[in-house]
């Protein structure tokens, strides 16, 4: 794929000509190229595809609104991306056929030597042809044909079927692209123990079915000439993912007296009827770098919430009892200040030359003061045991 100079008294090509000739081009295919780097890179910079309350509570509303405005906060999924993905695509496709059906050869004549030329020294006999072939097929050549006055011969892979197998996979790739900016839909749900999650397969917020919305409100003069775009969202029924979370699996390790997290694994029941079919139910286990994969649905395992029950005893009798969540801060109406958990580790504890026994439920915890420094750290006080007493001396 070269950009050659136009040949001296060319005749000037036609219209749809000269545009086959610019998309067969690579400066197209560079500046293509480098306005998507450019783009994916300040995408990678801004987080892509959040609500608008989690930009505000990050950013301010400031902020958020003048990202939101630049269109630098859902990049991926907008028209402009999707049209450089369309122009490169065509590039590469336009490339790929001039230059399987345009391969041309060159001829030489007696006596005239090829530039950068390598001299061969052949050894003494009748035929020279054949001498020529066997000292090419010694040196790692691919002899192609031998007659009495030429031999060809080629080293190395096959130089068009290389360039049509990057340019076809680079198609694919921009063809993946587009498909998963026109029909990937992403969202999240929380499974708690035993309370079944149900996800639809389809949604009305992809891509397409964006595109086919703003297509149908287009008037020219009260004529809606795409009026029945928009998908059928009746024909949607029954298409459907219900997940059952049966167990949250939670493993650690204990190294030097710390806790680190050697795994968590989510055992759920999936239940799935495709239109059509029977409804099936299976058990599956997710985890990091194992996800699920149901009804043309990926789901992966993000995070995990933990919540639990403080109890306050004051000379053995309870006098508050209030919830709280791993990593949340909160406070208690029975003794003043702020506490601060962390995660709360459960599940099965692994230690070298030890056998895996159950850990004992508990959480770091930290507490600060009502009148302390804004700068002040939160001091440790110990861990939040379960069924065993932590006793906090106030000042």
């Amino acid at each position: 794929m070269t950009d050659r100079p136009p040949r001296a008294g060319a005749a000037r090509p036609g219209p749809l000509r000269w545009l086959l000739l610019e998309f067969t081009k690579l400066r197209l295919a560079v500046w293509l190229l480098i306005v998507m780097g450019v783009t994916m890179v300040v995408g990678s910079v801004f987080p892509q595809g959040y609500d608008a309350e989690t930009y505000v509570e990050s950013w301010g509303e400031a902020k958020y609104a003048a990202l939101s405005r630049l269109g630098l906060l859902n990049l991926f999924h907008t028209r402009y991306f999707i049209a450089l993905g369309v122009l490169l695509l065509v590039n590469l496709v336009a490339c790929s056929v001039v230059r399987w059906f345009g391969r041309g050869g060159a001829r030489l004549t007696a006596g005239e030597i090829p530039a950068q030329a390598r001299a061969i020294a052949l050894p003494p006999g009748a035929d020279p042809a054949r001498r020529a072939a066997d000292v090419l097929s010694s040196s790692g050549y691919k002899v192609l044909s031998a007659t009495d006055s030429s031999v060809t011969a080629r080293r190395g892979p096959w130089p068009e079927g290389v360039s049509l197998l990057y340019h076809v996979a680079m198609a694919l790739a921009i063809v993946g692209f587009v498909l998963s900016a026109l029909f990937a839909f992403e969202g999240e749900v929380t499974l708690a123990p035993g309370e079944p999650v149900t996800v639809k397969t389809e949604s009305a917020e992809t891509g397409a079915n964006a595109l086919a919305e703003k297509l149908a409100a287009w008037d020219v003069g009260g004529w809606r000439p795409f009026s029945g775009m928009p998908a059928d969202t009746t024909s949607w029924a029954g298409r459907e993912v219900t997940l059952v979370l049966s167990e949250f699996i939670t493993e650690w390790e204990l190294y030097q007296g710390k806790h680190y997290n050697r795994d968590w694994v989510s055992d759920v029941e999936v239940r799935h009827a495709p239109p059509g079919q029977g409804a099936s139910s299976r058990r599956a286990l997710v985890e990091v770098n194992r996800p699920l994969r149901v009804g043309g649905l990926t789901f992966y395992q993000m995070a995990y919430d933990q919540w639990f029950d403080v109890v306050v005893r004051k000379d053995g009798v309870e006098v508050e009892r209030a919830g709280a969540q791993a990593y949340v801060p909160f406070t208690l109406e029975s003794v003043s200040g702020m506490f601060f958990p962390g995660a709360l580790r459960v599940g099965t504890l692994f230690e070298r030359h030890h056998e895996p026994r159950p850990v004992v439920p508990h959480s770091p915890l930290k507490w600060q003061a009502a009148d302390a420094p804004e700068d002040a750290k939160p001091e440790e006080i110990g861990d939040l045991s379960a069924g065993e007493p932590l006793t906090l001396r106030t000042r």
